[in-house]
């Protein structure tokens, strides 16, 4: 691979925030991959309270990569609700 080549994969991710949500995305797919994977042998198991904490496990992180800011405002009206500030 030439040199420009390389330059020209890598400018998309110039600022920390863009290469967080990179790392977010990439990492937040692969983990709710491995919770789904984990999920299913729970069923072939027939261990349904594992596998049902699990999906709701996978339905939250996917939540936050999928839509972090919706989620951050559910929790900080939930925090604000807990803590008498709302």
């Amino acid at each position: 691979m030439e040199p420009s080549r390389l330059v020209e994969l890598a400018a998309p991710l110039t600022t920390g925030a863009e290469l967080k949500d990179w790392i977010l995305i990439v990492v937040g797919n692969l983990f709710a991959a491995f919770l789904a994977i984990r999920a299913f042998g729970c069923w072939l198991k027939k261990e349904w309270g594992e596998m049902v904490t699990l999906f709701v496990a996978a339905v939250f992180v996917g939540a936050l990569v999928w839509a972090p800011e919706a989620v951050q405002g559910v929790l900080t009206g939930v925090w604000d609700k807990v803590s008498g500030t709302a």
